[in-house]
């Protein structure tokens, strides 16, 4: 177990307000790419297949961001995702923000996986279960 989501993102311009820095919302719009890689590429479901197919959703009931130094247009921000706490319907994610090795911010994410039709709570596919536990902090 233990294992951890590496995402690495070039900070755009886009991301960046008139300070030149980038402007707060955008990390948790940064931060959802990782969710969406990571469903993909680490729990083996592409996230449109989810969706569409499965009509299965993550949606977020609770998120928090520390900021912890600034990030510019040209940096890479690497993201590190583990999982806090899995329960049987939601998950907490913990990302690290990190440039060059430093910290630069960390979200701490609630996810709950829903069912789009009915828009409530399901268990945590079975399917998907061992994968996510891959990156359980402490099982």
């Amino acid at each position: 177990m233990n294992e951890i989501f590496v995402h690495d993102q070039p900070v755009r311009f886009a991301h960046c307000d008139p300070a030149g820095i980038v402007y707060f919302p955008r990390f948790f719009d940064m931060a959802h790419s990782v969710k969406e890689d990571w469903i993909t590429q680490a729990l083996g479901v592409p996230m449109a297949v989810m969706i569409r197919e499965r009509r299965v959703g993550t949606p977020t009931v609770h998120i928090r961001c520390d900021f912890a130094k600034p990030l510019r247009h040209g940096d890479t921000l690497r993201f590190e995702l583990r999982v806090a706490r899995m329960g049987r319907s939601s998950v907490d994610l913990d990302y690290t923000g990190l440039k060059d090795g430093e910290l630069h911010l960390r979200i701490l994410q609630t996810i709950v996986f829903m069912d789009l039709d009915t828009v409530t709570a399901v268990p945590i596919p079975e399917d998907l279960r061992p994968n996510v536990e891959r990156y359980l902090v402490s099982p």
